[in-house]
């Protein structure tokens, strides 16, 4: 009777075990399908597609602040308030931070904050000012522009503000540094050779390299400068403008040249002042600003210059084109008729022209500097 007890007793500890291992082992399979379906889900930022920019529009202490804003103007979000003036807002291609400058604590500083305001960081600290703000490809960089040795240098730094690391040195100004596609060059313009040239240097700050020769600064004060690098999107050449005349009536065209500097070719000869050219995402159309009669208007041609196509046409005046980063919208800035710039956004044919913001009428600043977030189309 006894070994009949035990064995009983047995065999229910036996199937308690084996009841215990079964659901561990359905614990097992539950979280290792849901590790699963995690790791399924689409890599895409489900976020809407938003823009970001500068604004007074919180009360006319004429202090900007930076703001975000859906891409149809709606869900405006304040993201900085605090005393000074926030501005040059850069989305990170990753669309996780909002790099800016500020002046909140005396000197103008990189900061970087969430797109919904939260987790603000201070990346610099010296005594002295910082600006010109571009991210690296992958995010994990930051290039910038600094005089902590008397007169402006580029610099790079990690996105949380770690390994600050110098890259030229010279006694002349280096300024307005833009990332290569793929991250192997940093494109700069300095004022070192006689006047304004181009130049590019690794991001580690070797092989330093003069791109272009145009500069000339005449007797009469007539000069030549190149200025606004922008790369094509394979990395191998890169758009810029070249301005000339007299300082107080600038006239200027847009070039392309390899970056062996050995291939220069003029895309477009404006013969106008133009203040700004944005290249489209697939390298293929450049839209810029001219003020081809009394009015600044936007147009659009071919990466060859061919084909050009007036997109704007208001008596305002419209400024600043900025390509989506899917290449199907602009955003740019217009007064729009009350004396105030406001941000507006159209179709890459001119089309579907429509204000996206309006500043109450104590602003003296309206709304500026638009960035798309990188996931818009």
């Amino acid at each position: 009777m006894r070994k009949k007890k035990y064995y009983l007793s047995l065999i229910f500890i036996f199937f308690f075990i084996a009841l215990s291992a079964c659901g561990d082992n359905k614990e097992a399979v539950a979280k290792e399908n849901r590790k699963t379906s995690l790791d399924d889900k689409p890599s895409a930022n489900p976020s809407p597609c938003q823009i970001a920019f500068y604004s007074d529009s919180d009360g006319g202490d004429f202090e900007p602040d930076l703001f975000v804003m859906n891409a149809d103007g709606s869900n405006v979000i304040q993201l900085t308030s605090e005393k000074g003036f926030d501005y040059e807002p850069k989305w990170s291609p990753d669309g996780s931070r909002i790099a800016f400058r500020s002046d909140r604590d005396g000197d103008f500083h990189i900061y970087t904050i969430a797109p919904n305001g939260s987790d603000l960081m201070q990346l610099t600290r010296d005594d002295r000012p910082e600006h010109d703000i571009a991210w690296s490809p992958d995010s994990a960089q930051i290039a910038f522009v600094s005089d902590i040795d008397g007169d402006d240098e580029i610099y790079v730094m990690d996105a949380d503000g770690d390994n600050i690391q110098q890259l030229t040195y010279n006694t002349s100004d280096d300024n307005g540094p833009v990332w290569s596609p793929n991250g192997a060059l940093i494109a700069f313009t300095s004022d070192r050779a006689e006047n304004t040239e181009i130049f590019t240097i690794e991001p580690s700050g070797n092989n330093e390299k003069q791109i272009t020769f145009d500069s000339y600064k005449g007797d009469d004060g007539g000069l030549i400068k190149s200025l606004l690098p922008v790369w094509f999107p394979d990395s191998s050449r890169l758009l810029f403008k070249v301005e000339m005349g007299y300082p107080s009536f600038p006239l200027s065209d847009i070039q392309a040249i390899d970056i062996d500097g050995r291939s220069t070719s003029v895309v477009a000869g404006i013969d106008f002042k133009c203040d700004s050219h944005a290249l489209s995402p697939d390298g293929t159309k450049i839209a810029f600003d001219s003020k081809r009669d009394e009015t600044t208007h936007i147009f659009v041609m071919n990466a060859d210059g061919s084909d050009v196509q007036q997109l704007t046409f208001s008596e305002f005046g419209e400024y600043s084109p900025v390509w989506s980063p899917g290449g199907s919208r602009i955003v740019y800035t217009s007064s729009g008729g009350d004396e105030f710039y406001h941000l507006f956004v159209m179709d890459a044919d001119g089309s579907n022209n429509q204000q996206l913001t309006l500043s109450p009428p104590i602003t003296e600043l309206g709304e500026h500097e638009p960035v798309w977030s990188p996931f818009c189309e």
